[in-house]
């Protein structure tokens, strides 16, 4: 009897099902196995101290676009490619209390307020900014609409420290939608959420879930639409799943690919964005001895694409 537990525990480890919602079923997948490492490039290595917990990563109008996470400014910030701050847009009628995410339309920025480390909140919000608002001033002022959201299955919200499932730092829009991947502290597992883009208030009701082994910080989708990238970190070794292969917005059924950064070890990954098709930024807060920063992750380096070994 002594040796069929731990080949159970084998077999549970490594099963598969879809359940959303049902912390006890989750996809899981074999990073160790299917893994590959890049080594992420210096991109913009002298980012303005200004940015110096920056969290989310966006590119518009020839700019990088972020701003800094709790307590920071109520500004959106663009700059180049020395890492200067070319543009100060502050958000008149918005309050970070924990910004942790930013992706964009065609026509509007979306910023995430929704940072819940503690999972007490009940103020979570996504801030809605119209690009056409944004000009070329150095400092300038525009409204957003806010659309409200909360967890649906969400009962507690006493404070819960680094333990709750009720966290989220990344964000993406695809198809006129929201698409909110949690931050789980407990379990180590990312959920999907999807609301409208429209102004309002939701309950967030799980679409999916992913056993992403870490904490989540950061998403983005490509031009083409056929990629989404997860960013993360599990005790401060930096990692993105990649999934290809989807059909329509099921990104988590997808093929998936486990891309370790080991030189990023240490570094507190909060934003990620496409540069093109093939590359993307990750940007890092200032924190255990790495100054803030972007870098480049060239994903050409994967033989054969998602598919390695085939």
């Amino acid at each position: 009897m002594t040796n069929i537990v731990p080949t159970l525990a084998l077999l549970i480890l490594f099963c598969s099902c879809i359940s959303p919602g049902k912390k006890d079923e989750y996809k899981k997948a074999n990073e160790a196995e299917d893994a590959v490492q890049i080594h992420a490039e210096e991109y913009i290595p002298d980012l303005s101290a200004a940015l110096n917990e920056i969290s989310g990563l966006i590119i518009y109008d020839g700019l990088f676009w972020g701003f800094n996470d709790s307590g920071g400014k109520d500004e959106l910030y663009g700059f180049n490619r020395n890492g200067e701050i070319i543009r100060e847009v502050e958000i008149v009628d918005a309050d970070n209390e924990d910004w942790e995410s930013i992706t964009q339309s065609e026509q509007h920025i979306f910023i995430g307020d929704f940072g819940n480390n503690g999972g007490h909140r009940k103020n979570l919000c996504i801030y809605k900014i119209k690009k056409k608002n944004i000009d070329n001033e150095k400092e300038q002022k525009v409204e957003a609409k806010k659309i409200e959201i909360e967890y649906a299955n969400q009962e507690d919200f006493g404070y819960s420290h680094l333990s709750t499932p009720f966290d989220c730092e990344a964000m993406v829009e695809f198809g006129d939608n929201l698409y909110i991947f949690s931050k789980d502290w407990a379990d180590r597992t990312t959920v999907s959420y999807k609301i409208p883009i429209k102004k309002g208030k939701y309950k967030l009701q799980a679409v999916d879930t992913f056993d992403v082994h870490g904490l989540i910080t950061g998403a983005d989708i490509n031009p083409e639409k056929n990629r989404l990238a997860l960013l993360g970190y599990e005790n401060y070794k930096a990692f993105i799943w990649l999934f290809s292969d989807f059909e329509g917005d099921d990104f988590l059924n997808g093929q998936a690919q486990f891309i370790q950064l080991p030189n990023l070890d240490n570094a507190q990954t909060e934003g990620i964005c496409f540069l093109g098709n093939d590359s993307l930024l990750v940007a890092c807060e200032n924190s255990r001895g790495i100054k803030q920063q972007v870098f480049l992750v060239d994903l050409k380096k994967i033989s054969n694409e998602t598919h390695p070994g085939e």
